[in-house]
C-alpha cells in the first residue's frame, strides 16, 4: 500500500492521505530502523524493551564488530555471527537479572547513580566531573540526562544482581586446587608429522570441464554483492549549519566561555626505570627493589647513560627503549609519577618514586609548555561548532517540511522542480561494504537503502550526522558473474580445495597406518614423512611460533592408553598427525599465592555457572515475547 502511495500520489484527496500517514510515520518511527517506536521490541514478563534499545544495542554490537575487522566487514560475517540473536539474547538477560535483583530484594539508590557518574572519566575535565560536558556528550549520542540515569541505573542493577547470584558458590575444595594445578602446570611431549597443502597445488591439473562442474556447485561464493545507487536530500547537521549565519560577538563568546578547549597543556617527554613490585610481594622484596633503585638513581646522577641503564636494569615494557615514555600531560600518568615528573626541570634526574607498580627513577628531557591559540587562529572551528549545534534542532525541521513536500507533490522530481534551492545528491553503485565515505560505518543510513526497492522513496531517515531522505534510483541485485570474469579466482580456489582435500586424505592414512603400526615414526618412516619430536610443552606453549595451532590442546587429550587422537588436526592450510610420547605432573607444593590464585579462578567459575544456570531457569519460567520485526 504504502508503495502504491508513494509511487502514484497524484491526486489530491491521495497526497492529502500520504501528508496524514508520512506524520505518523515520522512520530511513531515506523520505516526509520526501527528507532523511536511505541510499540516494545520485547517483552520479558511484562517488561517492554523498546525498538530504540535494541537499536542502539544493536548499533554498539555491530560497530564493535566493525572495529575488529579494520572498519570493513566481510559479506554475510554478521548473518553467520547472529548478531541480532545475540542482541537478543542480551536484553533478555539483562531483563531477568533486573527482575531477580528486584525478587531479592535489591536496588540501585541515585546516590549510587550519581557517584558512577562522577567517576566516569569520559564526563571529567582535569580529573573533576564536569555537568558542561556530560551533558554535551549525552546530546550528542541522543541521550537526556534522565534516559541515561536511568540506563546506568539498569545496568548497575543488573551488575548488583550478578554478584549476589554468584555469591553461593563460597567453597573451593583443596583437592579441586590441587586438580586444577595440576592440568595447568603439566606438560606432555609428542610426536607429531605435518603434512601441507601447498605441497599438493603443484601437481593438481585444471582441466576446463571439471572446473566448468566445480563452478557450477559453489557459484554462490561468488555473487556479487547487493548495489544500490542513491538520490538523496541531505540535511546533515553540517549542511544545514553551513546556511546558518553566526555573528562574531557569539563566536568571541564562546571563545571566552570554552578557553580550555584551545589551549594545549603542558607536555613532558621522560625516560624512567622501572623496579617492579606487586600487591603479593613482601616487605623484603620491597627493600631490595628500593635499595636497587637509589643504586641506580647516584650511577645516573654521576653521568651514566640513562637510555643504557633502563635497557640493562628496568623491569618495564619501556626497557626495549631505554625506558623512553615518550610525551604525557597531566592527568595520563598515576599520581605519584606524575607529581614527581611535573616537579623536575628539563634533564633533571628524580629521587625514587613509589607508585602501584614499584619504584621509578625519572629522567625529564624535554618540556612543550603550555600554549593557547588566538580567537583568530580558532574561529573558523568554532563559527562551524557553532552552526552544528543550532543546526541540530533545527535540521528536522527542514527534513520534515522536505519530506512533506515530496508527498505533496506526488515524487521528488516534481518537489525539485517546484522548490527553488533544493538540491538533491547523487551517489554512483555501492554496496553495503563500499558506502559513500559520508556514510561509512552509519548503519542507520545503510540499512534504509538497502532496503529500499527501485524507485522507492524512503521514510525521513535518522543519520549519525543528521537526517535525509533517500531514493533508490537504481538497485543491483546480487548476481553470479561468468566464469570467465572470475575465472583466476575460481581456478585458484579450486587448486587449493583440491589440495586440502588430498592432504586430509593423507594425513587420513599417516594416521591410520600409525594404528596399524602401533607408533606413528614406522608408519612415517614407511610413508617417507619427516618426523617432529616436540620439546615438553605447556598449556602456555600455544601460539608459539614454531607449534602448529591447535597442537598444545590436542596433546593433552591425550595418554598412554589412547596415544593417538581420532582425527588429524587441521592446522593453517596444513593437516597435522601426532602422537602421545611422555607427560610430566608437577608433585610439589603449591606456594600460598600461587593456592590463592588457583582457588579465585575456580570460585569464579562455579559463580559463572551458578549464574547461568540461574538465567537459563529464570528464562525458561519466563515470557518472552519478541516481535515478528526481528
Amino acid at each position: 500500500m504504502l508503495q502504491i502511495l508513494r509511487n502514484k500520489a497524484q491526486s489530491i484527496v491521495i497526497q492529502a492521505i500520504v501528508v496524514i500517514i508520512a506524520l505518523v510515520f515520522i512520530f511513531w518511527g515506523v520505516g526509520t530502523n526501527l528507532m523511536n517506536n511505541r510499540e516494545a521490541a520485547i517483552v520479558v514478563n511484562d517488561e517492554e524493551i523498546s525498538f530504540q534499545s535494541f537499536q542502539q544495542t544493536y548499533d554498539r554490537a555491530y560497530e564493535n564488530i566493525r572495529t575488529q575487522f579494520g572498519g570493513d566487514i566481510p559479506p554475510g560475517l554478521v548473518e553467520n555471527l547472529g548478531i541480532k540473536q545475540q542482541v537478543i539474547n542480551q536484553l533478555v538477560q539483562e531483563a531477568l537479572l533486573r527482575q531477580g535483583a528486584a525478587e531479592m530484594g535489591i536496588h540501585v539508590s541515585a546516590e549510587e547513580v550519581r557517584r558512577t557518574l562522577k567517576n566516569m572519566v569520559q564526563f571529567q575535565e582535569d580529573g573533576s566531573f564536569s555537568m558542561e560536558k556530560y551533558t554535551s556528550l549525552l546530546a550528542a549520542n541522543g541521550y537526556t540526562p534522565t534516559s541515561f540515569e536511568e540506563s546506568i541505573r539498569h545496568d548497575m542493577l543488573a551488575q548488583k544482581a550478578r554478584l549476589n547470584i554468584g555469591e553461593f558458590a563460597t567453597t573451593v575444595t583443596d583437592y579441586e586446587i590441587q586438580d586444577l594445578y595440576r592440568l595447568d602446570k603439566s606438560e606432555i611431549a609428542v610426536r607429531y608429522v605435518t603434512v601441507e597443502a601447498e605441497e599438493y597445488a603443484s601437481s593438481i591439473t585444471v582441466g576446463e570441464e571439471k572446473l566448468q562442474e566445480w563452478f557450477t556447485g559453489v557459484e554462490d561464493r561468488y555473487k556479487t554483492a547487493p548495489q544500490v545507487k542513491l538520490r538523496y536530500l541531505d540535511f546533515s547537521y553540517e549542511n544545514v549549519g553551513s546556511k546558518i549565519a553566526v555573528d562574531e560577538d557569539s563566536i568571541a563568546q564562546y571563545y571566552r566561555d570554552n578557553t580550555a578547549e584551545f589551549t594545549s597543556k603542558e607536555r613532558r617527554k621522560a625516560r624512567h626505570i622501572l623496579f617492579a613490585v606487586d600487591e603479593n610481594s613482601g616487605e623484603a622484596v620491597h627493600a631490595e627493589k628500593r635499595k636497587k633503585a637509589e643504586e641506580i638513581v647516584e650511577m645516573a646522577r654521576q653521568g651514566s647513560d640513562f637510555a643504557e641503564l633502563a635497557r640493562q636494569y628496568s623491569e618495564g615494557p619501556s626497557k626495549a627503549q631505554g625506558g623512553e615514555l615518550g610525551f604525557f600531560s597531566r592527568g595520563q600518568m598515576v599520581a605519584p609519577f606524575e607529581k614527581a615528573a611535573f616537579r623536575l626541570e628539563e634533564g633533571e634526574i628524580s629521587d625514587v618514586v613509589k607508585t602501584d607498580f614499584g619504584y621509578h627513577i625519572i629522567k625529564i628531557e624535554e618540556i612543550v609548555p603550555e600554549t593557547a591559540r588566538s580567537l583568530e587562529e580558532v574561529s573558523e572551528t568554532i563559527e562551524e561548532q557553532l552552526q552544528i549545534e543550532q543546526a541540530r534542532p533545527l535540521s528536522f525541521q527542514v527534513a520534515n517540511e522536505a519530506y512533506e513536500g515530496i508527498i505533496s507533490a506526488g515524487s521528488l522530481d516534481a518537489y525539485l522542480a517546484s522548490t527553488p534551492g533544493a538540491d538533491a545528491k547523487t551517489t554512483d553503485f555501492f554496496s553495503r561494504n563500499n558506502p559513500p565515505p559520508a556514510f561509512a560505518g552509519d548503519m542507520k543510513f545503510l540499512q534504509a537503502a538497502f532496503s529500499l526497492k527501485q524507485g522507492e522513496l524512503s521514510s525521513l531517515i535518522e543519520t549519525s550526522q543528521g537526517y535525509a531522505i533517500l531514493m533508490a534510483e537504481a538497485v543491483k541485485k546480487p548476481q553470479v558473474p561468468e566464469l570467465s570474469d572470475v575465472r583466476e579466482r575460481v581456478e585458484a580456489d579450486y587448486k587449493a580445495e583440491r589440495a586440502n582435500t588430498l592432504a586430509e586424505e593423507t594425513a587420513k592414512s599417516l594416521l591410520d597406518k600409525a594404528r596399524e603400526l602401533d607408533g606413528l615414526r614406522p608408519a612415517a618412516d614407511k610413508g617417507g614423512f619427516a618426523v617432529k619430536d616436540s620439546e615438553y610443552l605447556s598449556k602456555s606453549s600455544a601460539g608459539e611460533a614454531d607449534i602448529p595451532p591447535g597442537l598444545v590442546d590436542g596433546a593433552f587429550k591425550l595418554s598412554p592408553s589412547s596415544p593417538l587422537p581420532q582425527e588429524p588436526l587441521q592446522a593453517d592450510g596444513s593437516y597435522v598427525v601426532y602422537e602421545f610420547v611422555d607427560k610430566k605432573i608437577p608433585q610439589q607444593e603449591l606456594a600460598p599465592e600461587e593456592r590463592n590464585r588457583y582457588k579465585n579462578a575456580i570460585l569464579q567459575l562455579k559463580q559463572q555457572q551458578i549464574l547461568s544456570g540461574w538465567i537459563e531457569s529464570q528464562r525458561m519460567q519466563a515470557e518472552v515475547f519478541t516481535h515478528q520485526r526481528l
